[in-house]
């Protein structure tokens, strides 16, 4: 185990306290987009030389800064109120920091001039939705976008590799072969800019050097200008240089599209190539590539932080990929103690040994870091969807927990949200929702009284699950045709574009596909379930009797008692309701495929709902597995709130009886779990129960330990608790920066003792 140093300690201090100089120059990036932005559209270029000549702008015209005792040097924004997003504004305040921030007179008028305007690049069209469609938006039942922004992980490792000069080259050679287009002379725009900002570093560490500032340590500054002289121009040779050109290059990516869900992908593979030569070269100590890895995690840090970096993994031949680094790494993670997105990827044959280890930084962290993904399943659901085996068995995660293949897929995460509970609604009110009686989104499957078994009730329900789907895709197609966001760096860092001459978001990529979010399985399969027992089998109600219950939110308490408690709810491995849930997944992979085939996209299956849950919940009526109107619906594919009472291997149980091998979206499952199952004595159980869930199917999973009341009081006292963070929806977050909605739904999980 290593300890932080006092460079650490001092770096950590102030990034979690947001007391770093970077901050200065929070607006730049910005100001100086916005003005090449608009220079470029007032020469009519086209777009993808548009977009390049606004990041060429930033990199010619920004500020280098470095932060005294920083070995790892370059920011991006930070977590200020001038942070990622914020636009300054024609007023004193805004013209006085944005001066503050290094901008020139001449700058800041030209900006103003510019956005005031609003200059943007042409559309293709219009998006034309039909009625339906946009009715099914408003209630949050089938919403279809086409994601171009953000949420990638784009191919670090060519830059360690090759440099900018070396994917300069490769540009022009192909070039040479198809042509020239607007794509490759953005790219070689770009590969020119980019070569020179570890330069600017090297430079401003000369100055600093020359200038005698005490802050400075000479060994440092020596060190930086020496690196930062080579990459990323130049291929990385040491693997202090392939951190710092791997952070470069996410700079640079972030420049161009934001910092939110664009992560980093497989670190500990990427980096253990340059860690083992300087080790075995005698180059290198451990403690210092332990201190080196703590400057980038602390460059990193971000109170909501989805820039996703993954560890462990297994080969195609099913051989572990868990090295030195992978261990590092979740040492890292806990000694600095503060939110690090972190996933662990393991097989059957992974050492326990490493798995413990993870869940060790599970216990003693408490945020909710790392989380764990199954390759004996992950692969198999993208070998599925047509990934070659090879490229399968290279997936990592980005932003939450979606699924892509590093550098050579564009996943259009997040594209398509469907609530799939709201097939119950439209079955008993023939096409149209009960919350809001003028919509048609669903289907007319006939009237009320023609439903006089359960097959042909559950047979109109799946017709309703179909036409959500098709809502959310059929949008998803619309928007695809029409809507076009080039990104000419990620392009020449995604294997496809620069051998085709096309945009990451043009159909470059050698993956793209898109991920449709199937919400609600937990509560319709619960729902289907109560159905059957209290209409269909006992007969104690009438279908037209459960409307009126439903439509009266349970004025009768006791009733929505009975189906809570007399009916199995998904989570607490009972095969009723749980092969229902599976049979849910699988009809809608189905569909997906037929879709797939109708719209000439490729869907893949995500049963996720991140924080949408709220507003899918919000626009449903009350459902029969006692559901309020209004309230959330379940996480993703874990149980409804409260509903799972069985202990933390039943519903672990359940979750692996889902298809899982065909949702190569991930399935996402958070489990609260009692801390006293993390303590140190009883890891080696919780590793047993991880692994015995894993051979049973168990795709993905997040734990939260924290108990119920220390989050009541926090809630109440949130000045106490400045550093508690939790598991949300995919990512952790601190709990006080949370919306009360998502704190009393995640107080409202179940906290599981071992059953």
């Amino acid at each position: 185990m290593y300890n932080l140093t006092e460079r650490c300690n001092l770096l950590r201090e102030q990034a979690v306290n947001q007391k770093s100089y970077q901050h200065n120059y929070d607006m730049q990036r910005n100001v100086y987009f916005t003005i090449g932005y608009a220079n470029s559209i007032l020469q009519d270029k086209d777009s993808e030389e548009v977009v390049s000549d606004a990041i060429t702008y930033v990199l010619e015209k920004f500020t280098p800064f470095i932060a005294p005792k920083e070995l790892i040097v370059g920011f991006n924004f930070g977590d200020t109120e001038y942070g990622e997003k914020y636009m300054p504004q024609n007023n004193e305040k805004d013209i006085a920091i944005m001066k503050q921030n290094g901008i020139s007179e001449e700058d800041i008028v030209r900006y103003f001039d510019v956005y005031d305007k609003g200059y943007c690049i042409k559309s293709r069209g219009k998006v034309e939705l039909s009625q339906e469609e946009i009715q099914a938006q408003k209630e949050w039942a089938a919403i279809g976008c086409c994601m171009a922004s953000n949420h990638s992980v784009i191919g670090y490792e060519k830059v360690l590799k090759l440099g900018f000069e070396g994917i300069l080259r490769e540009v022009e050679q192909f070039e040479q072969i198809n042509g020239t287009n607007s794509e490759y002379r953005a790219m070689k725009k770009l590969c020119h800019a980019a070569r020179n900002i570890g330069e600017k570093y090297a430079a401003e560490a000369e100055r600093l050097l020359a200038s005698g500032d005490s802050g400075y340590q000479r060994e440092d500054l020596e060190k930086i200008i020496d690196i930062c002289g080579k990459v990323p121009r130049y291929p990385a040779t040491t693997f202090l240089e392939a951190v710092q050109s791997l952070w470069f290059a996410h700079i640079i990516n972030t420049w161009e599209d934001g910092i939110n869900a664009n992560s980093l992908g497989r670190l500990d593979q990427i980096l253990y190539p340059y860690y083992k030569a300087d080790i075995e070269q005698g180059h290198l100590t451990k403690e210092q590539a332990f201190e080196i890895i703590c400057c980038l995690w602390i460059k990193l840090y971000r109170d909501y932080d989805v820039q996703q970096s993954c560890i462990g993994g297994s080969t195609p031949d099913g051989e572990s990929c868990v090295n030195d680094l992978s261990y590092m790494m979740l040492d890292v993670t806990e000694q600095l103690n503060f939110i690090r997105c972190l996933s662990v990827r393991y097989n059957k044959n992974t050492d326990k040994k490493f798995l413990r280890r993870a869940l060790e930084v599970v216990g003693h962290v408490q945020k909710g870091i790392p989380f764990f993904f199954n390759d004996d399943v992950m692969t198999e659901a993208l070998i599925y969807e047509g990934i070659a085996r090879e490229d399968a068995f290279d997936y990592t995660q980005l932003g939450c927990i979606e699924t892509v293949i590093p550098g050579k897929s564009n996943p259009h995460a997040v594209t398509g949200k469907t609530n799939l509970l709201k097939a119950i609604e439209y079955v008993l009110c023939n096409g149209t929702s009960m919350m809001y009686p003028d919509h048609s989104s669903g289907i007319k499957t006939g009237d009320i009284d023609c439903f006089t078994t359960w097959d042909l009730f559950y047979e109109a329900v799946m017709a309703q699950v179909d036409r959500l789907l098709e809502l959310a895709c059929s949008q998803v197609k619309k928007y695809r045709t029409v809507s076009y966001n080039p990104k000419p760096y990620k392009s020449m860092l995604t294997k496809g574009c620069i051998e085709s001459g096309l945009d990451f978001n043009d159909g470059g990529a050698l993956y793209d596909y898109y991920q449709i979010m199937f919400g609600g399985v937990p509560n319709l399969a619960d729902s289907l379930v109560v159905i059957k027992k209290f209409v269909y089998d006992e007969k104690k109600y009438t279908l037209l009797q459960l409307k009126e219950i439903l439509e009266n939110n349970y004025e009768d308490e006791s009733i929505r008692a009975e189906f809570i408690n007399k009916a199995p709810k998904f989570g607490n491995d009972m095969e009723e309701v749980d092969s229902l849930a599976a049979e849910i997944i699988n009809h809608s992979c189905d569909t997906l495929k037929m879709l797939s085939a109708k719209y000439k996209l490729s869907f893949h299956a995500q049963p996720f709902t991140y924080f949408w849950l709220i507003e899918q919940g919000e626009n449903s009526a009350a459902s029969p597995d006692g559901r309020r109107k209004g309230e959330p619906i379940a996480y993703s594919v874990s149980p409804m709130q409260g509903r799972d009472f069985n202990g933390l291997t039943a519903v672990l149980n359940s979750i692996a009886k889902l298809p899982t091998k065909r949702t190569a979206g991930t399935t996402s499952a958070i489990v609260e779990v009692d801390p006293k199952l993390f303590t140190d004595e009883n890891i080696d159980m919780m590793t047993d129960i991880l692994v015995a869930s894993s051979l049973m199917g168990l795709s993905n999973v997040q734990f939260n330990v924290i108990d119920a009341d220390t989050l009541i009081d926090a809630q109440k006292n949130p000045e106490r608790y400045n550093n508690l963070a939790v598991r949300v929806s995919g990512f952790s977050q601190k709990f006080n920066l949370l919306d009360p909605k998502i704190q009393n739904h995640i107080i409202g999980r179940t906290k599981h003792t071992c059953m």
